[in-house]
């Protein structure tokens, strides 16, 4: 029992230091999605400091958990993740979204070492990371593939239909986040927001 509340304040101690540092990925009088990045946080140091298996020094490690930020609108979460992880140095935080430099307003793949695919165009995550948690299976690694999805994204067709297909394939490897509520109101068993 000692151990779990010890692990349970040393995650929520990196949530914070997660959350401060979307503050200054961020920066004084600029717009961002601090309400979004910040109310995951604790999902994210969960999955980054305690769940996931990777290597900050070889990104592209074979045998790795994936991580899928589907809401690439609060990319600057996994950012301060990814920086706290040894991806990047922390002080980078500091200059996400300068012109040319590899911290943009959505995480790219091509530029920025630990992300796994570009995400911004809501609904896709599910289904990106469906395909990636079945080649895993494929090629018989048992690792996971984690998705957060936001929850207005969780109305797009795409999500269900990447749920009604992990679900067919037994793609037991992928995890998605799943919300009570969405903003539009209580989430309810037959789909609807009253």
């Amino acid at each position: 029992m000692k151990y779990q509340q010890e692990l349970i304040r040393d995650l929520e101690e990196k949530a914070k230091k997660l959350r401060r540092d979307v503050i200054i990925s961020i920066g004084v009088g600029v717009a961002g999605h601090i309400g979004g990045s910040n109310s995951a946080a604790d999902i994210v140091a969960a999955l980054y400091f305690y769940k996931m298996k990777y290597d900050p020094k070889n990104p592209k490690m074979e045998n790795r958990d994936r991580f899928l930020l589907s809401k690439g609108h609060v990319g600057i979460l996994q950012y301060a993740a990814l920086a706290e992880a040894g991806f990047f140095p922390v002080e980078d935080l500091r200059k996400t979204k300068e012109i040319g430099f590899y911290l943009q307003g959505h995480p790219d793949v091509c530029k920025t070492p630990g992300i796994e695919a570009g995400t911004g165009s809501l609904g896709q995550g599910l289904s990106i990371g469906l395909g990636m948690a079945l080649g895993l299976k494929l090629n018989r690694m048992e690792r996971k593939v984690y998705v957060l999805a936001g929850d207005g994204e969780i109305q797009e067709g795409q999500i269900w239909e990447a749920a009604m297909a992990a679900s067919a394939y037994h793609a037991d490897n992928l995890v998605g986040d799943h919300r009570p509520q969405w903003s539009a109101g209580q989430w309810e068993s037959g789909g609807t927001d009253e």
